[in-house]
């Protein structure tokens, strides 16, 4: 009498397998890593490139612009300022009589972003104007929060790739982003277009320094910016720490024959802890030690600068000296214009009217608000102080160029005059998903905003241009 094979046994076995391919899997799971540079000619990097040339026209402005932190909220406060600088004609006598007028956009020279700024600041330095056609479908109303969920919780493939020590939700995240907006772009593809400089900032995990994806940071590191994925430049950009994890970038230090500047090692060496200038070279000696320092982990840019004017206030430093324009073969600018875009929301005020304890969430949830709009104002008043100082240096006696005119202009909803209208803007969440109405009010209320300061007022009417009536236009 035979006896029957117990049934089951090729399932389990199968199983089994499945599960020892997909552990291979996630073991084998790793963040891209960005490629090294073999050579760098030091005498191309020796210059500071973070200034970038001025653009054909732009006669003696420099405008730049700071975008900051705060989710789809964030994108589409500075998306509205772009279209808003979009329907401001300026002047041109360059232009035939057959042209248009230039836009106030057509002028901006440097955009400086950080966290839900980026994703708008990005796609601009890659499209230009093609921005206005489909960004608002492609991200401000495409449920990026809910996309990015499903792709952790339904993607069995995902389960096993985030098991792994070198492979986070911002690298998934980055995987998304390129999918549903960037297209594989990587920073060599927005190098070729003939637009404003683009600075996409993040936060160096462990020293709390600003990190910006440009080619001079990436000149220190020995790695290739050109060929970096915009999305992962982005990803780490908007990687708040907790929902998302650090994007990882390996440090190829002193392998390219890019040397140490000569300014960084006398700071260092000198030790004048009360100078601001021997912090940031401290900070920026530790990329210089490829040994000691062979990873660099980058969080949300928001951590370090929300307002993302970390950029424009080194330009602000260098236009103080003669030397530095003069290297360029660049004119120092007779204007110097700044529009920060801050989208952080009014502040809440629930707890002087509610007779109980806050819970933990609350307090950290309010303690972080506090330390934000401290450091926001604190951002602006110095930055108000510097273009102050640089206004009267360049008026002195002896100076080779002509003074310099400052502009300093801030887009908030702090500025909104209705205290109804500030209290429905300080409920918008800061999330990766809006609804189209609130997009749209959004976008409304950083052009009324934009169009109401004196100083964007008198820049414009300095620049001989003409803001439009209609602000629905």
């Amino acid at each position: 009498m035979k006896t029957s094979k117990p049934t089951g046994v090729p399932g389990a076995c199968g199983t089994i397998w499945i599960l020892l391919l997909l552990f291979l899997l996630s073991a084998c799971a790793h963040y891209p890593v960005n490629p090294p540079l073999e050579n760098v000619d030091t005498t191309e990097r020796e210059i500071d490139t973070t200034i970038p040339a001025h653009q054909e026209g732009a006669k003696d402005l420099f405008l730049a612009l700071a975008f900051s932190g705060g989710g789809t909220r964030a994108a589409a406060f500075a998306y509205g300022v772009m279209e808003a600088l979009n329907s401001v004609k300026i002047p041109d006598s360059t232009l035939s009589a057959n042209q248009e007028n230039r836009t106030l956009l057509d002028d901006v020279d440097l955009i400086s972003s950080v966290s839900g700024g980026s994703f708008t600041a990005a796609y601009y330095g890659l499209h230009g104007d093609r921005i206005f056609e489909d960004f608002k479908e492609r991200f401000l109303l495409h449920n990026v929060q809910g996309g990015l969920l499903a792709r952790i919780l339904f993607n069995p493939f995902n389960w096993f790739r985030l098991g792994s020590s070198k492979f986070g939700k911002s690298d998934l995240a980055a995987e998304y982003y390129d999918d549903i907006l960037f297209k594989g772009a990587t920073f060599g593809d927005m190098s070729k277009r003939n637009g404003p400089l683009i600075r996409i900032q993040a936060t160096d995990m462990s020293s709390g320094f600003p990190f910006g994806f440009t080619a001079p940071t990436f000149s220190i590191i020995c790695s290739d910016l050109e060929s970096f994925p915009v999305s992962r430049a982005v990803a780490a950009s908007a990687a708040f720490p907790g929902p998302f994890t650090p994007i990882v970038l390996k440090n190829y230090a002193g392998k390219c024959g890019f040397k140490e500047p000569r300014w960084i090692q006398e700071a260092v060496s000198q030790r004048d802890t009360a100078s601001r200038e021997y912090h940031t070279a401290k900070r920026m000696h530790e990329y210089f030690d490829g040994e000691s320092k062979q990873f660099i982990h980058l969080i949300d840019g928001g951590v370090s600068d929300n307002l993302g004017v970390r950029g424009p206030t080194e330009i602000v430093a260098v236009m103080g000296g003669e030397k530095s324009f003069e290297e360029m073969h660049m004119e120092k600018p007779r204007r110097f214009a700044l529009i920060v875009v801050n989208a952080s929301t009014p502040s809440k005020h629930k707890w002087r009217i509610i007779d109980r304890l806050p819970g933990l969430t609350d307090i950290i949830g309010k303690t972080s608000d506090i330390m934000l709009q401290s450091y926001n104002f604190e951002t602006m008043f110095l930055l108000r102080k510097s273009l102050k100082e640089l206004e009267q240096r360049s008026s002195e006696k002896g100076t080779q160029h002509p003074p310099i005119k400052t502009y300093l202009m801030e887009v908030g909803f702090d500025a909104l005059t209705e205290k109804a209208e500030q209290m429905e803007f300080a409920e918008i969440p800061t999330s990766l998903y809006l609804p189209e109405e609130t997009v749209d009010r959004i976008r409304l209320a950083a052009r009324q905003i934009l169009f109401s300061l004196p100083e964007f007022k008198k820049l414009v009417s300095d620049l001989g241009g003409e803001i439009p009536d209609n602000l629905s236009e």
